[in-house]
C-alpha cells in the first residue's frame, strides 16, 4: 500500500472508530440524573413551575430532574451556581426575567448575564396587574395618568425592593407615559401588599395569580396589565399599551444552562420542553396560574435576553437605580 494510501484508510478506520465509542455516548444522554436549579425559596411560582417542568421532563428523559432550591440575593445565588457547573447538560436553572436586570442593578457578578449562559427555551410567561387602593381618584389609566400629570410626584407607588421587576416595569411606564410618580421600596412582597391595602402607598405592580382574591373581594381595583395582550383570566382589565403604546412588561420564566453546552444536548432539551409546553394538559395548567405558554427556540430565548437588557439599560440611565 502506498504511503498517501495508507494514510487516507487509518484515516477512516481512525473516523470509524470514533464513530462507534461517540455514538452510544450521545445517544445514553441522559445516563443520570438533572439538576434543575431555582434561584428562590420553595413554594413560589417560580419554585411551582420548576417541580411541574421537572416532573415531566424527567418523563420525557428518562430520568430524574431534581429541583434544587438556591435562594437568595434574588437569583444571583443560584445562577453563580449554575455558572460555576459543568456545561455537560447535567445542570439546568429555570430562571426568570430579573436574571437580566440583576446584571444591571449589580455591578459585581460573578457572571455575564448574557455570555455566561446558554438559553434552551422560555416556558411561560405571566403578566402583571397595576392595582390600586379603591381610594385612589383613578378608576383606568388614563385617569391615573392624568392626575399625575396634574400633581406630579404626588402618587405613591410600592414594590418589593428596589430594582425589582414590579419597581422597573412601573419605571418604564412612568417613562413612556411622560408622568412622575413616587417610589417606595419595601423589603419584601407581603409588607408593600400591607401597604397597598391600608392605603399607605396607591399602586403596585402584582403577578395576575396573587391580584386575583383581592379584586374579588374589591378591596383593590385592577387599572390595567402589563402585557401586550390582555389576560385571559382577566379580559376585562385593558392593557397598559392600550393607553400607552408599546408598552410591554412581563415576567418570563425560562430554561437555561451554563455557557458550552453542546449543541445536541441544547437541542434535545429544547424539543422535549416545547412538546411539554404544547400539551393540553400543560396549557391548560399554566392558565390556572395565570401564566401563557411560550416554547421557542434557543436563538428566540437569546433575541428577548438582548432585547431586554437593551430595554432596562436604558430605564437603569434614566432613572439612576442602584442597589441597595
Amino acid at each position: 500500500m502506498k504511503p498517501r494510501n495508507w494514510l487516507a484508510a487509518l484515516g477512516i478506520a481512525s473516523a470509524l472508530a470514533f464513530g462507534a465509542a461517540s455514538g452510544p455516548a450521545q445517544a445514553a444522554y441522559p445516563d443520570k440524573p438533572l439538576r434543575l436549579i431555582v434561584g428562590f425559596p420553595p413554594g413560589g411560582g417560580t419554585d411551582m413551575l420548576a417541580r411541574y417542568l421537572a416532573q415531566h421532563l424527567g418523563k420525557s428523559l428518562g430520568q430524574s430532574v431534581v429541583v434544587e432550591n438556591r435562594g437568595g440575593a434574588n437569583g444571583v445565588i443560584g445562577t453563580t451556581e449554575l455558572a460555576r457547573a459543568a456545561p455537560d447538560g447535567y445542570t439546568l436553572m429555570l430562571t426568570i426575567s430579573s436574571h437580566i436586570t440583576n446584571g444591571l442593578l449589580y455591578k459585581d457578578l460573578p457572571y455575564d448575564v448574557l455570555k455566561g449562559f446558554t438559553p434552551i427555551s422560555v416556558v411561560a410567561t405571566s403578566p402583571f396587574v397595576l392595582l390600586a387602593n379603591p381610594a385612589l381618584p383613578a378608576n383606568n389609566l388614563a385617569e391615573l395618568i392624568a392626575l399625575a400629570k396634574a400633581k406630579p410626584g404626588s402618587i405613591n407607588f410600592g414594590s418589593p425592593g428596589n430594582g425589582s421587576t414590579q419597581h422597573l416595569s412601573h419605571e418604564l411606564m412612568n417613562q413612556m407615559a411622560g408622568v412622575k410618580m413616587t417610589h417606595v421600596a419595601y423589603r419584601g412582597g407581603a409588607p408593600a401588599m400591607n401597604d397597598l391595602l391600608a392605603g399607605q402607598v396607591s399602586l403596585m405592580f402584582l403577578t395576575t395569580v396573587q391580584s386575583l382574591p383581592f379584586l374579588k373581594e374589591k378591596r383593590l381595583k385592577a387599572l390595567a396589565v402589563s402585557s401586550a395582550q390582555r389576560a385571559s383570566v382577566l379580559p376585562d382589565v385593558p392593557t397598559v399599551a392600550e393607553t400607552v403604546p408599546g408598552y410591554e412588561s412581563d415576567v418570563w420564566f425560562g430554561v437555561i444552562a451554563p455557557a458550552g453546552t453542546p449543541q445536541a444536548i441544547v437541542d434535545k432539551l429544547n424539543k422535549d420542553i416545547v412538546a411539554i409546553v404544547r400539551t393540553p394538559e400543560t396549557q391548560k395548567w399554566l392558565a390556572q396560574q395565570g401564566a401563557v405558554p411560550v416554547g421557542d427556540t434557543p436563538a428566540e430565548f437569546a433575541a428577548l435576553m438582548q432585547g431586554e437588557y437593551a430595554k432596562w439599560t436604558d430605564v437603569f440611565k434614566k432613572t439612576g437605580i442602584k442597589a441597595e
